[in-house]
């Protein structure tokens, strides 16, 4: 008989096990052999096997799908009894039973609808004891696979405000509690209290319930601070002005995918997609977990070999507010949080949480249907890979590795992940400023051969340093990914590939990124922002993008080679800002351009003011049949533009690049073709 001892496999059924089964058959039989019911039970035996010294390679196989009433916690930290001391959790794979993949579900399926109208549309309805009751409150709906609706005013477009807050522009930091609405704009809105204002600008999108709203005088107070400056009467190509809209608003109630929950009767109702489809044949899923799994030993008993393999998670709440004072008013309460991160989404955390693990991985799963990122490296990881995943329709973002800056401890260092062959898409459907991968205080971490698409904010962000001080984050390589569709137009300042501070050994190679689309400024390829240092940019393929191909704010020795840049909507190189060194060096490249200018230099450095760009060996094509114009600029009212000969003679920072129309533009080392779309 299997025991302890000599046994490898522990089956899991929800639907079938008892926790009075042995767990180590799939099926039940006489002597009490059978699956185990609840993760709880299974924790407990591997608990008990691995303090017996019963050391070997254990498989949990779950059969069909299990639905969490509370988090995977798999860990040091969550050990009941004293010889979790001794013994780590070690070499344990979660896995599905047979061939039909299992689902793990942070929710519960609704079913029991019932044929219904409301605000005179039809539509579906259930009633929820537990919202009536105050027991369960949910803000995300997930139909069908993605995400449900909340209703919204206006149902296109935005609201503009009469004054806020705070008002000085040249402060950005100071964050707003209220705004002065047009009353007219708000009259049709019965109860203002019990909606949420959300608002996009700069790189971050910003969402809080409203506390107050005076009908008198249009003050609409939000319950958590803006994060950055918000104004009625300042533009910076619209990224300060205020404005926004209203969700979770009954009156708007009309369109298909849309849902509102009507808390004080305990009635959900819901507009399906299609109304031919059978009531009984919606998968609708409502959340109950903040998080699926969390991963977590200590610096000196950290997990190692945890691996889950072959299942789907899905099913968490988006709830989120930022409780992190980076780059927040200082005046402001640290108990009061503010309705943003400073960028990226970042304090966030992930379904499926690694936290000083070793040697793990995700592999062959899907992460869909999600509040916030689908899973999160933080501190004390080592070797953690995710693999060959799926990662859609999410709330936040795809993966985030989150480490230790150079003044915390050294056993908080996160390195050596890796995250391949992966699909990130449709994601920051909840929160906006998301990334498909997300890179902070971390090093020598492998991102390659991911296909990260429809985002609204950067599909790969690398460093979390500003500026030339000393980082943690180095030695990373971004290799052959395909970056695709990102930004679609709601958020500023972005790039398919977006790199910052110093990074030794960082390598950017290979990728294939176009259609990067911002709300105003900064819709940029590759894009490599404050203080970004000794980066190697090569063999890249980069194209159709709203603003340049490759863009760099300020930054030293950055080598940019063997790239294809074309069709950038204003150029395809700029550098915002020079300095009294070697900024980047432009070589051998191909740039094609359909009559804008190749360079934007913010500084006039071309003229030879600073030294920050160098270029040489670049072959250099308009297709619109003129000749390319290198730079365009004004000075003492005369517009200057100046060809290649012009530029080199001008400005001494060229050598040897010539205008050549590219031959092989289908090159072997990137196999794709360039096309204007």
């Amino acid at each position: 008989m299997l025991d302890y001892t000599n046994a490898s496999t522990i089956y899991l059924s929800q639907s079938e096990g008892n926790d009075h089964y042995s767990g180590f058959s799939p099926i039940a039989m006489l002597g009490g052999a059978g699956p185990v019911k609840t993760m709880d039970r299974v924790m407990d035996m591997l608990w008990n096997m691995r303090a017996c010294g019963v050391l070997q390679p254990i498989s949990v196989k779950i059969m069909g799908d299990y639905y969490l009433e509370k988090p995977i916690k798999i860990g040091f930290e969550y050990a009941n009894g004293f010889f979790a001391r001794t013994h780590k959790m070690k070499n344990i794979t979660f896995e599905s039973y047979g061939d039909a993949r299992s689902k793990i579900i942070g929710g519960r399926r609704l079913t029991g609808f019932q044929k219904d109208t409301f605000n005179g549309v039809d539509c579906i309805s259930l009633h929820i004891p537990e919202v009536k009751a105050g027991n369960w409150m949910f803000s995300d709906l997930y139909v069908g696979g993605k995400r449900a609706s909340l209703t919204r005013y206006p149902k296109k477009g935005t609201l503009r405000a009469l004054d806020t807050e705070n008002p000085n522009p040249t402060i950005f930091t100071k964050g707003s509690r209220w705004f002065i609405a047009n009353k007219e704009d708000l009259a049709q809105i019965d109860d203002v209290e019990s909606t949420i204002v959300s608002y996009y600008h700069f790189w971050i999108d910003e969402h809080s319930p409203v506390e107050s709203y005076d009908r008198e005088t249009g003050k609409l107070t939000m319950e958590l601070r803006s994060r950055f400056q918000i104004s009625a009467n300042y533009e910076r190509n619209g990224t300060m002005d205020l404005h926004y809209y209203l969700e979770n608003v009954p009156t708007t109630f009309s369109s298909p995918n849309e849902w509102f929950l009507d808390v004080k009767n305990g009635m959900l109702y819901y507009i399906p997609e299609d109304p031919d489809t059978p009531i009984d044949g919606l998968e609708i899923y409502a959340p109950t977990q903040e998080q699926l799994v969390l991963v977590k030993g200590t610096a000196d008993n950290p997990v190692a070999g945890i691996r889950f393999r072959n299942l789907d998670f899905l099913c968490s709440k988006g709830d989120y507010k930022s409780m992190n004072r980076f780059a927040g008013d200082p005046d402001a309460a640290s108990d009061e949080g503010f309705a943003a991160d400073a960028q990226s989404v970042y304090d966030a955390y992930g379904a499926i949480s690694f936290a000083y693990a070793e040697d793990c991985a995700v592999t062959d799963c899907s992460v869909s249907c999600v509040g916030l990122h689908a899973v999160e490296m933080h501190c004390g990881c080592h070797n953690v890979r995710v693999e060959q995943c799926r990662m859609e329709n999410l709330g936040g973002g795809g993966i985030k590795i989150f480490g230790r800056t150079v003044e915390e401890p050294a056993e908080q260092e996160t390195a050596h992940c890796v995250v391949k062959g992966n699909l990130i898409r449709n994601i920051g459907k909840r929160f906006a400023a998301a990334c498909g991968v997300l890179v902070i205080h971390s090093s020598h971490n492998e991102i390659s051969d991911n296909e990260i698409c429809y985002t609204d904010y950067s599909g790969v962000s690398v460093g979390w340093v500003w500026g030339f001080k000393e980082s943690t984050t180095y030695g990373n390589l971004i290799r052959n990914n395909h970056i695709h569709h990102i930004g679609m137009g709601k958020l500023s300042d972005m790039g398919g590939i977006y790199l910052l501070g110093p990074q030794n050994g960082t390598v950017v190679e290979g990728n294939h990124i176009h259609d990067i689309n911002s709300a105003h400024y900064g819709g940029w390829g590759i894009y490599t922002d404050e203080g970004s240092a000794y980066i190697t940019i090569e063999k890249n393929i980069v194209y159709n993008c709203k603003s340049q191909c490759y863009h760099q704010h300020y930054g030293q020795y950055n080598t940019v080679r063997d790239n294809i840049f074309a069709f950038g909507g204003q150029h395809l190189i700029r550098m915002s800002r020079g300095d009294a060194h070697v900024g980047i060096i432009v070589e051998n490249n191909t740039l094609i351009t359909d009559g804008r200018p190749i360079y934007d230099c913010f500084d006039d450095s071309f003229k030879g003011a600073v030294l920050s760009l160098k270029s040489s060996g670049n072959r250099i094509w308009d297709v619109s049949g003129r000749a390319p114009v290198m730079v365009q600029y004004q000075e003492n009212g005369a517009e200057y533009a100046l060809s290649l000969s012009e530029w080199q003679a001008a400005s001494g920072k060229d050598i040897g690049s010539v205008v050549a129309e590219p031959i092989d533009i289908e090159m072997d080392r990137v196999n794709r073709k360039i096309t204007r779309k």
